[in-house]
């Protein structure tokens, strides 16, 4: 899978995840606040050499900075394969 690839899959995740991050029941949140650290941590391990590790706290604590991130690394990656 290219970076491009897995980057549109983190991405696809995420926003299924979305609607469930804004549930109020604990259970609900929790369980999707785990699958969205796990998509975090893959996203920073397969683009070790674009992101920053202390950036890895922010995305953590925020879904937008760290869809704003992809968008980043998508443009990169694109400019990189022209």
């Amino acid at each position: 899978m290219t970076p491009i690839e897995s980057i549109y899959e983190i991405k696809s995740a995420f926003l299924d995840l979305q609607r469930h991050l804004n549930k109020k029941k604990p259970v609900v949140y929790q369980r999707a606040h785990e699958r969205y650290e796990k998509l975090v941590n893959r996203f920073f391990k397969e683009n070790k050499d674009f992101v920053k590790p202390e950036q890895k706290l922010q995305c953590f604590d925020d879904p937008v900075s760290f869809m704003k991130l992809m968008d980043t690394a998508l443009e990169y990656y694109y400019e990189l394969g022209n």
